[in-house]
């Protein structure tokens, strides 16, 4: 199921259940803890226009209905805040399913291979990190409110890693 928020930045896909509270950081239909999710999760990146990620959005839809791939997110717009000029895609899935995935994304004519670990990434959205940093200073707030900003994401950040045993919760985005 396609969701176009057009209020969001994203554009996600996510089994048409997920809004009835069905998981996606599930693997063998046990849910994900925050431990699993920093060793196993992470995702395939593809880079592009919009009208080419539509595109394999409406091609990944099915699958992710039919849970061969967890869940899909990309930009509406490139990030100017990230110094990006092409959009996003952002294909999820379990490490020791990656290369199923993979071969999905290349019969729809993925070449490039960019696999990014779920760690790294909060890692990279840590005060100090370099997409926070960069994403704050393409901001027009004032210091304060970047203080507020960084005390958020290290907060919401190191509780996962601070508490491995607990069912991982996404947040909305």
């Amino acid at each position: 199921m396609i969701i176009d928020n057009p209020a969001s930045h994203f554009i996600f896909i996510f089994h048409s259940l997920a809004p009835l509270g069905k998981k996606y950081t599930v693997r063998n239909q046990i849910e994900m803890t925050n431990g699993e999710v920093l060793q196993y999760w992470g995702k395939w990146i593809i880079l592009g226009e919009r009208a080419y990620l539509d595109e394999m959005a409406r091609k990944l839809d099915p699958l992710v209905e039919q849970e061969k791939i967890p869940c899909v997110k990309y930009d509406r717009t490139p990030s100017v805040n990230l110094d990006l000029e092409e959009c996003v895609m952002m294909v999820y899935g379990d490490r020791r399913d990656r290369d199923g995935i993979f071969q999905i994304l290349r019969s729809f004519g993925v070449k490039l291979k960019a696999w990014i670990t779920e760690k790294e990434t909060m890692e990279l959205w840590l005060p100090g990190g370099q997409l926070l940093e960069r994403w704050l200073a393409g901001t027009d707030f004032d210091n304060v409110r970047k203080d507020i900003m960084r005390e958020d994401a290290r907060m919401r950040l190191t509780y996962i890693f601070d508490h491995p045993d607990e069912i991982f919760t996404p947040w909305m985005q």
